[in-house]
């Protein structure tokens, strides 16, 4: 598997008259190009996950996640290189394998689908459910939905490093935190820019400060990172995995001038936020400022009828 990921990710520089206006660089990282499958923060969030794995007694990795969960996605490909059983409990019994593109792939690759109600679902965080999952399964390695625990953090600080240097700002996508935290830890002056693509996302602030403040257990060094955390809120469309006319166009338009593919699920949004935050002088002047593409392009299948590419 190693061998066919792109690390170090290429980092894309960009161009346009409004970056020469503010005085800004602005660089991608091209996480996206990680691996056609397992890529963007998917893969860093899992590869600490998947060592833990390979260093116990466990018999499967089991996860979480919903219809189109490109964690869900990325665990099945990466288990079925690493010959690994996987196991995805799935929100909402309605559905099957073959419900769409996300599902067949991740039963192609081996993973075992089990389809739970959205009342049981809820349930994910829970002990009980936990203790009822390793007597229905086995020896699992349990795997929070999205990688969203302290590995998974820690993945994602290889990003920074490399980066070879700090910039001014780093954005990201956020759903469940963990790669913000993971920028936090990695960094020692960048301004994190997160945005939640979910509706009321201010919740996540206390899901970063919790994964942060396990890397020292350093209540001063947690608030003095914490401080660096912006939380952009007002650019999620509608809410988890809802989009309209405006950003499938800008969509389109960011492909046309940047030849650069993002998702409407994750990516979009948080470009769409950069771009508003630049207009409105939330940058400062002769600042750089890296846009971390975490990947998710799968989930652009969904709109390719409305898409110019």
């Amino acid at each position: 598997m190693n061998s066919q990921l792109k690390i170090p990710s290429p980092l894309q520089k960009l161009e346009s008259d409004l970056f020469k206006k503010h005085q800004v660089d602005v660089y991608v990282k091209r996480d996206d190009l990680i691996h056609p499958e397992i890529s963007g923060n998917k893969w860093r969030k899992l590869k600490l996950n998947f060592e833990k794995f390979h260093q116990g007694k466990y018999e499967s990795i089991l996860t979480f996640g919903g219809a189109f969960s490109n964690h869900i996605a990325a665990t099945a490909s990466l288990g079925n290189s690493a010959g690994i059983k996987t196991i995805g409990i799935i929100r909402g019994e309605e559905l099957t394998a073959e419900s769409n593109d996300t599902l067949k792939q991740a039963s192609a690759n081996g993973m075992k689908l089990i389809f739970v109600s959205r009342d049981k679902y809820s349930e994910r965080y829970e002990r009980i459910y936990h203790e009822e999952l390793r007597r229905e399964y086995g020896n699992i390695l349990l795997i929070e939905e999205g990688g969203a625990n302290f590995l998974g953090a820690m993945g994602i600080a290889d990003c920074v490093k490399e980066l070879n240097f700090e910039p001014d700002y780093i954005y990201t996508a956020a759903g469940t935190g963990t790669t913000s935290a993971g920028l936090l830890i990695a960094t020692n002056k960048s301004k994190i820019v997160s945005v939640p693509v979910l509706k009321n996302g201010e919740f996540l602030i206390d899901e970063i400060r919790n994964l942060v403040h396990l890397a020292s257990f350093d209540e001063e060094l947690t608030i003095e990172k914490m401080e660096r955390l912006q939380l952009e809120t007002d650019f999620h469309f509608g809410g988890y995995g809802k989009y309209n006319q405006e950003l499938i166009d800008f969509i389109n338009e960011i492909h046309k001038t940047h030849q650069l593919k993002l998702d409407q699920i994750y990516t979009a949004k948080m470009f769409y936020a950069f771009i508003e935050n630049l207009k409105s002088g939330k940058i400062r002047s002769n600042s750089t400022v890296v846009l971390l593409h975490t990947g998710g392009i799968q989930g652009l299948s969904t709109i390719k009828s409305q898409l110019n590419f």
